[in-house]
């Protein structure tokens, strides 16, 4: 039973007795209506001779006089067998917390008035319009002034390098003609060579005959060296920014 009077909200003990035999199992349920009283800790049982002595520990909800209802417990004894007891029903007397007020004397409040909506103003964008206009002009002419960023090309002396390399390794791998013809396809479009390309096609196909395709990847070597350290064409248009030399 609860233990003194009750408020909603506050936690009560209803304490419940049965009969068991010894041995037996014993469950005992929630309450049925969770919006009267809600099972907020294990119920606990204790035996006392032939009885156990249940005891909920409920928070109460409603307000007023409510039934409050236990689903029966059920006792499995030793040899197996399930009794299930009638439902238990609790009457609870809970007071209300709020203030014992009737309908009629509660006086509604009177409606608010409108808010004033403020007027809008333009001058945000009169501000920052010529802000941001200045300050994407200034960043057009200073990139104008400057000029594309210079496209970096990979120098003649590395191009060299790394064809000397290729070239070399090659070779020792005994791939001379192979070396050959990589620097034939170099050379093909340099008529300077014409001479050294016509040596090629002679001993490209010819059996036996390593000693000349080395004296002639040597050679090719030179002159693709040559070819990689000389220009092809030099420009005479000015950077952006810059002006051409007076004569």
């Amino acid at each position: 039973m609860p233990q003194g009077p009750a408020t909603v909200g506050d936690t009560v003990t209803i304490v419940r007795w049965i009969v068991a035999p010894l041995g037996a199992v014993i469950e005992a349920r929630a309450p049925a209506d969770s919006a009267i009283a809600t099972l907020i800790a294990p119920p606990v049982l204790t035996r006392e001779g032939d009885s156990v002595r249940i005891a909920y520990t409920v928070a109460v909800w409603s307000a007023g006089h409510t039934d409050l209802v236990f689903p029966g417990v059920i006792i499995v004894d030793q040899r197996g067998r399930v009794d299930t007891l009638a439902d238990a029903h609790v009457s609870l007397d809970v007071a209300s917390v709020l203030p014992a007020k009737s309908a009629s004397t509660i006086t509604p409040h009177a409606a608010r008035p409108w808010l004033v909506r403020a007027d809008l103003s333009a001058l945000p964008f009169v501000v920052l319009l010529p802000l941001t206009l200045a300050l994407v002009g200034g960043l057009q002419w200073r990139w104008r002034r400057r000029g594309p960023a210079p496209v970096e090309t990979p120098s003649a002396a590395a191009n060299a390098t790394l064809t000397d390399a290729r070239i070399a390794a090659w070779v020792a791998a005994g791939e001379s003609r192979l070396a050959l013809e990589h620097l034939a396809a170099s050379l093909r479009d340099r008529p300077e060579v014409a001479d050294w390309r016509a040596r090629v096609a002679d001993a490209r196909f010819a059996d036996g005959n390593e000693a000349a395709i080395n004296e002639l990847v040597r050679e090719g070597s030179r002159l693709a060296a040559a070819q990689l350290a000389r220009p092809d064409v030099t420009s005479s248009e000015p950077r952006r920014g810059e002006s051409r030399g007076e004569a």
